[in-house]
């Protein structure tokens, strides 16, 4: 009785996991088109889409005319985002984490790690992003950018097109 009543909580245990979804696995339900309006720069576009055998996301936000590319991974319980900047004039490529994910997330937060091609500490380079998953037709992304101590905070709040 014991040894079926232990089956029993494993099993219920094991199907409320499956029921929630990790957050790398709600990111890949953002995949398609999206639209923000950004002060100071009009409306901002970003396209999702899964690589790499759905492996990595591909995240390219801008203009039609002026844009970037971040990639997103999942490393165990982590999640990386890897960010190739066009804001900076060398175009350095920042690298971002997040802390260890245990279990549903609906608020992303990424930390600077490091970079390459960024010539001192001091010069302008993403520092933190954090992305709020809201719904399938919702979520919100707060880029902070830092140059010489001073911080610039771009909040999106995207809407699929």
């Amino acid at each position: 009785m014991a040894e079926m009543r232990a089956a029993f909580l494993l099993g219920s245990y094991v199907f409320l996991a499956a029921a929630q979804p990790d957050p790398f696995e709600r990111m890949k339900s953002l995949a398609g088109e999206w639209e923000a309006d950004l002060p100071g720069f009009g409306k901002m576009t970003d396209s999702i889409r899964l690589v790499s055998n759905g492996k990595a996301i591909e995240e390219t936000l801008g203009t039609p005319a002026d844009n970037e590319v971040s990639i997103y991974t999942r490393d165990n319980n982590r999640v990386l985002l890897t960010h190739f900047c066009a804001m900076t004039p060398d175009g350095h490529v920042a690298r971002l984490e997040t802390g260890p994910l245990n279990g549903p997330q609906e608020r992303l937060t990424f930390i600077f790690t490091g970079a390459t091609n960024l010539h001192n500490s001091g010069a302008a380079h993403m520092r933190l992003v954090v992305m709020t998953l809201t719904d399938r037709d919702h979520f919100s992304e707060k880029w902070t950018k830092t140059e010489s101590g001073k911080d610039i905070v771009f909040d999106l709040s995207w809407v699929r097109r």
